[in-house]
């Protein structure tokens, strides 16, 4: 009888803890640009919302919303005002707004050098005054471009192409000769096939899954630049948190940008290895371009950070070229 009634006195007790714990755990709302099995959001996002989970026992969770929700160049403000907690974007996609984050891009890609040499806490600083606090700037992958034909060796490489792009790629095909045409990822495709456009500039990770190998043969060299994502939360709710917690949050922020950069490297060997199986080849640049196309993409970069934020961008990247972080 005794036995019976401890034992029920156990499952009772253990009921109880169990709902305490899951009542006490915090879920942030978490935006995100992309579609939840896009491969930027399974390299950091959900390393991020692992990392999180782990660091604080279950009792801060994630839960994710996408660009269904709200579309992705229309994420920053609901975080600003906290109608979400966090949000998982790029610069380019609030630069209209604060222009300073694009400059982040133009920065030697090492996630500790980024925090040692101030430029992380530059880049919050920043966010700070719009309501934003800065988590993680987790790093993707540098760019390539990727065309149908073999380019013919004259400069500047990209004369007379129609190249897919986008508003932070814009000054490095215009450098190298081509016309830069704005289009979604999701258009490329089509417009390849039927030679809409001559090429598309994307990061070494994405044409296996885009197949563009089946509409393009050619892979362009050298590779250039490099893009890092941005984990950023709303302000006001992150200084609401105890210490403790944000401690949680901002060791995540760390983590991620390791296990995304150790994801990502990975993932550039075997999506190389997949594009050369397939028939993919390598084109080169001119001589000249080649050694000038990581200027143009700085340069271009700098330019579009500086035309928002004004004085701030122009303080970013004077402590960017001071720490010898950027060129």
């Amino acid at each position: 009888m005794k036995t019976k009634m401890s034992r029920k006195l156990f499952v009772v007790l253990l009921t109880v803890l169990v709902f305490a714990s899951n009542a006490s755990a915090e879920n942030l709302k978490m935006l995100s640009a992309f579609a939840p099995n896009f491969i930027f959001n399974i390299g950091a996002t959900n390393n991020f919302i692992k990392n999180l989970e782990a660091n604080s026992k279950g009792s801060l969770k994630i839960s994710s919303f996408g660009p269904d929700v709200v579309p992705t160049f229309e994420q920053f403000q609901p975080v600003q005002t906290g109608i979400f907690d966090l949000s998982f974007t790029h610069a380019t996609y609030h630069a209209g707004t604060i222009g300073v984050g694009v400059g982040m891009d133009a920065t030697t890609t090492d996630p500790v050098m980024r925090r040692e040499k101030g430029l992380f806490a530059a880049l919050d600083k920043e966010y700070n005054k719009l309501g934003v606090k800065l988590v993680s700037l987790p790093p993707v992958a540098p760019y390539h471009f990727i065309t149908r034909d073999p380019l013919n060796g004259s400069k500047p490489s990209l004369k007379g192409l129609k190249m897919r792009s986008n508003p932070s790629l814009q000054n490095t095909i215009l450098a190298l000769g081509g016309s830069p045409v704005t289009m979604a990822g999701g258009e490329v495709y089509t417009s390849l096939q039927k030679g809409v456009l001559d090429g598309a500039a994307w990061t070494l990770v994405g044409v296996k899954d885009f197949k563009w190998h089946e509409v393009a043969g050619y892979m362009v060299r050298p590779t250039f630049g490099s893009i890092s994502m941005m984990i950023t939360m709303n302000l006001k709710k992150y200084n609401s948190l105890t210490p403790e917690q944000r401690n949680w949050i901002d060791e995540a922020g760390k983590q991620t940008e390791l296990d995304s950069q150790a994801f990502f490297n990975k993932l550039i060997e075997e999506e190389f290895a997949f594009l050369k199986s397939k028939g993919m080849k390598e084109t080169n640049m001119h001589a000249d371009d080649t050694k000038m196309v990581e200027k143009y993409w700085n340069d271009g970069l700098w330019a579009m950070a500086k035309a928002t934020s004004g004085v701030a961008g122009q303080e970013f990247q004077d402590l960017a070229l001071k720490t010898g972080m950027t060129k």
